[in-house]
């Protein structure tokens, strides 16, 4: 005697086969939505870093007495240009006490700052979807002019 396999086992097949490719464009959308998301909040820390590095950079020769406030920018750039930034994208921020003027004016125990900023639309490995008209920041280095 034949065994007889009923004709929608076939059918059921196919349509399962139709539920995952669905199942799977759900799942894909928003696999590569959250690893794009990761990409660019990746981006953005390593940035940071950088910035903040460059930041410090320019904080410490600007302490110190002799500087020009270019002189400090110029330091910040070359910071930048050699981690791949390009420095006509970035903000420099150098304050003493608090007020814009040039770091060779500062007496000793003055406050000199300094902070970088730069769009992440400008540094971005990929096309930013969440934070495109957003600046990566710098921390905000203070230390006191020798």
């Amino acid at each position: 005697m034949m065994l007889m396999l009923p004709k929608t086992r076939k059918f059921k097949s196919l349509v399962r086969r139709g539920t995952a490719t669905v199942e799977f464009a759900v799942i894909a959308t928003f696999l590569m939505t959250l690893t794009l998301g990761t990409i660019e909040i990746t981006r953005a820390i390593q940035v940071k870093n950088v910035l903040s590095d460059a930041a410090r950079s320019g904080c410490r020769l600007g302490s110190q007495p002799g500087y020009t406030s270019a002189q400090v920018t110029d330091n910040v750039n070359a910071v930048l240009t050699n981690n791949g930034i390009t420095t006509t994208l970035a903000t420099v921020t150098i304050l003493v006490n608090g007020s814009s003027k040039d770091v060779s004016k500062a007496s000793k125990g003055d406050q000199i700052s300094v902070k970088v900023a730069v769009t992440i639309a400008n540094i971005s490995w990929n096309t930013p979807l969440f934070f495109a008209n957003s600046e990566v920041e710098s921390e905000t280095v203070v230390m006191m002019h020798q």
